[in-house]
């Protein structure tokens, strides 16, 4: 049995049956957040949630009836044991805490499993064919044991890539070039930007850096300044502004969320944390000059970035660094989706944490090189 097959037999075995029953999801914590834009795509498939529940809501301390999170009903489990036909799916990527509510649930006597596994095993089409889509052969592994700890619950058992060369662990995405323009979507405190500057030995053209959050955009000007000091640059060679990316330029609801490592977006309309608006571009109508290196890490929102950067990746092909773990869905859906843009695209994946954290996916053209991490021998 070769490698593939054997990963398409895991993805094709006990594949969870949900037709017919109502699905709950366990967890309303940042996760489930995070879960909200993969969520809204499958529910064109007819994946539709009925509720959420949590250990933490308890019967008679809200008005159950009114309470409610992202539109769905919020009920404590004294109200799940109620409901009939229940699936409950999980939503954390801890696996101590998916033990423990694992035995929560066998208690209850309810049908449930990994929202994670559900997910990947039903869109097992879509899944391999990103796999088959990967340019090498680390890259296929990767992938595989990316997908398979999701689908179990656990972390990776092997050391991560170098946790430090996150969106450069590959000779394209490394190599100095004079003339390449850096967009840095998700730019946080300005880390990124000055692990760019230094890998390139302040050789580029420019960068363009944003960052919606209020605190961290006000760090990252402070590191811009100090940045701008002691490389002598020029004025205009790093622009940074104070908005997120999407597939269209409005006002959208935000959240700034634990000290700001997680802020995002968290869909239109009124502000769950009952926080205020910031304002999302769409890069086809904000960004008229070309650029070579698109770097992702906006908490679910990447998929809708590429959305409305589909006009600038076919014309000018960028090297294309995005993050894919915040929510199963985004596993297959943004290669697909890059490969639908832009079918010269080849295809590479890393994974940068020992959580399930920080798996990036690298897409460039052949002219810009092989899939080659930076310190192969």
């Amino acid at each position: 049995m070769t490698d593939r097959e054997r990963f398409l037999k895991a993805l094709q075995t006990n594949v969870p049956s949900i037709d017919g029953k109502q699905l709950v999801i366990w967890g309303m914590g940042n996760t489930a957040r995070l879960y909200q834009e993969g969520l809204r795509r499958l529910e064109k498939e007819g994946f539709c949630i009925s509720a959420y529940c949590d250990s933490r809501i308890k019967e008679g301390q809200v008005g159950e009836q009114a309470a409610l999170f992202y539109g769905k009903p919020a009920i404590s489990p004294e109200k799940l044991r109620e409901m009939e036909q229940v699936c409950v799916l999980v939503c954390t990527p801890t696996p101590g805490l998916i033990a423990e509510i694992g035995r929560e649930l066998d208690a209850m006597q309810l049908e449930w499993h990994l929202l994670d596994e559900v997910i990947l095993k039903l869109h097992a089409d879509q899944v391999i064919a990103c796999y088959d889509r990967m340019a090498d052969e680390k890259s296929r592994q990767v992938y595989e044991d990316v997908v398979m700890a999701h689908i179990h619950g656990t972390y990776l058992q092997e050391k991560a890539d170098s946790l430090a060369d996150a969106y450069f662990a590959l000779e394209p995405f490394s190599a100095e070039d004079a003339g390449e323009a850096f967009v840095d979507c998700g730019a946080w405190i300005g880390d990124t930007v000055e692990r760019y500057i230094w890998r390139r030995g302040g050789m580029f053209q420019k960068i363009v850096a944003f960052e919606p959050d209020a605190g961290n955009y006000a760090a990252m000007q402070k590191r811009l300044e100090r940045l701008n000091g002691e490389w002598n640059f020029a004025e205009g060679k790093i622009t940074a502004y104070p908005f997120g990316v999407s597939d269209t330029s409005a006002a959208m609801a935000f959240e700034s969320y634990q000290d700001g490592l997680g802020s995002k977006f968290v869909g239109g309309g009124k502000n769950p944390s009952g926080e205020g608006v910031c304002r999302a571009v769409a890069l086809d109508s904000f960004l008229t000059e070309p650029y070579s290196f698109l770097k992702a890490d906006i908490e679910s929102y990447e998929y809708r970035m590429l959305l409305g950067a589909k006009n600038g990746i076919r014309k000018w092909k960028p090297k294309i660094a995005a993050c894919i773990y915040h929510n199963a869905v985004d596993l297959y859906e943004i290669p697909l989706l890059i490969h639908e843009i832009e079918k010269n695209y080849q295809f590479a994946v890393r994974h940068h944490s020992r959580t399930l954290a920080e798996t990036v996916l690298y897409c460039w053209t052949e002219e810009k090189g092989e899939a080659r991490d930076i310190y192969e021998a």
